[in-house]
């Protein structure tokens, strides 16, 4: 038996996804630990503490496709956690090793995705505007954007040539 070909409207969204992940490795690229860890002036997260974020709301995506992925980051990183010292968190090795294996999961979760499953209910929290599993996809691409923007603005401030130059 032949795979399904994933349907087509999922394609702009997981481009989206792939987009991300090398923007992801070039806001990384040339930072000391201490740079992934600095806190921006005035407050908000560390670059390393989004990338650790990014790779969690991933596996909860992964999770509400029906493919539960164990990254062994913890809560650390969901949304509301307590910022703490860098030494409470898994090394930055963890983190991006964690974030790099959602790479292939994604990739493999969308390619089981059919334009039946794509209109079904999502499961979940409610995310604003999914109405089904199509929205909580794109929702969640939308969010992980958003950071990944984060991300190069920080990279920025700390004086690094931006992601997109």
């Amino acid at each position: 038996m032949s795979p399904v070909a994933r349907p087509s409207a999922i394609e702009p969204i997981a481009l989206i996804f792939k987009l991300n992940n090398d923007m992801v490795a070039r806001s990384l690229a040339g930072l000391n630990d201490e740079e992934c860890w600095r806190q921006p002036e005035g407050g908000g997260n560390p670059l390393l503490w989004l990338v650790g974020h990014a790779t969690i709301s991933r596996a909860h995506l992964l999770a509400r496709l029906g493919h539960t992925y164990d990254h062994g980051l913890g809560a650390l990183f969901d949304r509301g956690a307590r910022r703490s010292a860098p030494s409470a968190y898994p090394s930055r090795a963890a983190i991006e090793a964690a974030w790099q294996d959602t790479r292939g999961r994604m990739r493999d979760a969308f390619a089981t995705l059919t334009d039946e499953r794509l209109l079904a209910a999502p499961s979940g929290r409610p995310l604003p505007g999914a109405t089904n599993i199509a929205g909580t996809i794109a929702f969640l691409a939308f969010h992980e954007s958003y950071h990944v923007g984060q991300m190069g603005y920080l990279r920025r401030m700390l004086g690094h040539p931006g992601v997109a130059d």
